[in-house]
């Protein structure tokens, strides 16, 4: 009984991180966030977008040469001054490669919006008076 057990309970432990939803947080508004989710889904060759929502900032998608197609699903949640995208993002295997793809166009995506702000004007000094 025991050689049957320990072998199921093996498996089933080793295939949760494979199914298991990721959460990050951001330190940037979700409008913000949402147009880098954009700009990483927005590469033909990686991803096939099934649905995007902009008013509940969700989007669907298909990895690009899988040979099984899974849908996976990006959501952001309003966390106040930060932004938490959660992610469902299958792996078959133990690399995550597909989560490791995604996060480094995002963070792409992320820096090139930073980059195209204007920065934020520095604070004006107020005159000093002669004596």
């Amino acid at each position: 009984m025991l050689k049957v057990v320990i072998p199921v309970f093996l498996l089933l432990v080793s295939a949760v991180p494979m199914v298991a939803d990721s959460k990050d947080v951001y330190p940037v508004s979700c409008s913000d966030l949402w147009v880098a989710v954009k700009g990483a889904l927005d590469h033909p060759g990686d991803y096939s977008v099934l649905v995007e929502d902009e008013t509940l900032m969700r989007a669907a998608f298909v990895v690009v040469g899988e040979r099984v197609q899974y849908t996976e699903k990006v959501a952001l949640v309003d966390k106040g001054t930060a932004c938490a995208l959660k992610a469902n993002i299958t792996e078959v295997g133990a690399d995550n490669l597909n989560w490791r793809h995604f996060h480094k166009l995002l963070d792409k995506a992320l820096a090139k919006l930073k980059a195209a702000k204007p920065a934020a004007a520095p604070a004006a000094t107020p005159a000093q008076s002669m004596p």
